[in-house]
């Protein structure tokens, strides 16, 4: 039968240096061989997958790419968006300036052309462009000249205050946006209701699939939701303690090919 399989980026496809092994690879290109789905789904822009969906040879098999934490569903092989969400631009507008105003962390706002930032001092600012493989343009006054509905803003900030900051944020527009912090250092706001669970539904149903054929792979808070929803929800050995309490199956690390053992032990036999 066949399966939607999405796996998360950091801490799951990759392993700590970050580099997709070669068999997990492997792994994933048989899956795609085999008649199944494979969905690579993060919070990062498009032009930070990639290079990973090139690896994984999407152009070849149809694969597709769930960017902004499912805001966006792109299949490689033909550059279909097949589905978008975004945040409505006033909105972005009043959470940039309310930011600005009453916060001490920073913003980047992702768009086709790369990365666009208020201040040079964004925390991390060159290593997130490093790994969206793009570059950053600083707009001073871009909390009130953002001309286009973004499908996420994302804060940085130093893992022991980011918290406090980002209570803020909640208190101030969680019943208008969904948020979710999915790195130490990365809290993200996306418009309403949407998460990398949503977005798997979304495409097993554009599929005609249901949420018992979807297989999801994750490591952190922001994997939660595909975890859960997922017919098989598959924690790496690496995740956190919280994500593996979440787990249909907890596999093994992401230095240790956890993706290629699970499908190894529980999809490929019941191809053979």
């Amino acid at each position: 039968m066949k399966k939607l399989i999405a796996v998360d980026i950091d801490g799951t496809l990759l392993n700590s240096k970050r580099e997709i092994t070669e068999k997990t690879k492997k792994a994933l290109i048989k899956a795609q061989e085999l008649g199944h789905i494979v969905v690579i789904a993060s919070g990062r822009d498009p032009f930070g997958v990639y290079p990973f969906a090139d690896i994984l040879e999407f152009k070849k098999f149809g694969g597709l790419l769930s960017n902004f934490n499912g805001g966006r569903i792109t299949n490689y092989k033909t550059g279909e968006v097949i589905i978008n969400h975004t945040l409505d631009l006033n909105l972005a507008k009043e959470i940039l300036q309310f930011s600005e105003k009453n916060l001490d962390m920073h913003y980047i706002i992702y768009s086709d052309d790369g990365v666009l930032t208020s201040s040079e001092d964004t925390y991390t600012l060159k290593e997130i462009c490093e790994k969206a493989f793009t570059h950053y343009e600083v707009i001073d006054d871009l909390a009130y000249s953002l001309d286009f509905a973004p499908n996420k803003i994302m804060f940085s900030y130093y893992p022991d205050l980011i918290d406090d900051q980002s209570k803020i944020l909640k208190e101030k527009f969680f019943d208008k946006t969904a948020q979710v912090k999915s790195t130490p250092r990365f809290y993200e706001i996306m418009p309403k209701g949407i998460d990398k669970g949503k977005s798997l539904k979304e495409i097993a149903g554009f599929f005609g699939m249901t949420m018992d054929d979807v297989i999801a792979f994750g490591d952190e808070e922001n994997d939660l939701t595909m975890i859960e929803m997922a017919g098989s929800g598959v924690v790496m050995g690496n995740g956190t303690d919280f994500m593996k309490s979440k787990a249909d199956f907890i596999t093994k690390s992401n230095d240790e090919d956890g993706i290629a053992y699970y499908l190894e032990k529980f999809v490929f036999n019941t191809n053979n």
